[in-house]
């Protein structure tokens, strides 16, 4: 079996679009949430710069993030034009080092 993998990925939107960029994100974490080994698909906004948003990942696998990657949700994302409102990205593969439990 291989091991769950945590994606971190934060987008900087263009001045002035991140309500626009926002909104297609949105769209992207309710298609994603229903593909194969996703386990969390969630997007954040900075509450210091609302041009900040971040997607805290789940998977599985790394071969159902790879496939999610090349998957319809994002050839959607991508065909929307709504990358254009993204002026700066930063992607962060993790493996988890400790555990954690929720009470």
């Amino acid at each position: 079996m291989s091991a769950a993998l945590t994606i971190i990925a934060v987008t900087t939107a263009v001045a002035g679009q991140q309500d626009v960029l926002r909104t297609a994100q949105q769209q992207l974490v309710a298609e994603t949430l229903k593909e194969p080994g996703c386990l969390r698909y969630e997007l954040s906004q900075s509450l210091d710069d609302p041009r900040i948003l971040v997607f805290t990942e789940s998977w599985a696998s790394e071969k159902d993030w790879r496939a999610h990657m090349q998957g319809d949700a994002l050839q959607r994302f991508r065909a929307s034009g709504a990358s254009r409102l993204i002026e700066d990205f930063r992607l962060l593969r993790l493996s988890s080092v400790t555990g954690s439990t929720q009470a």
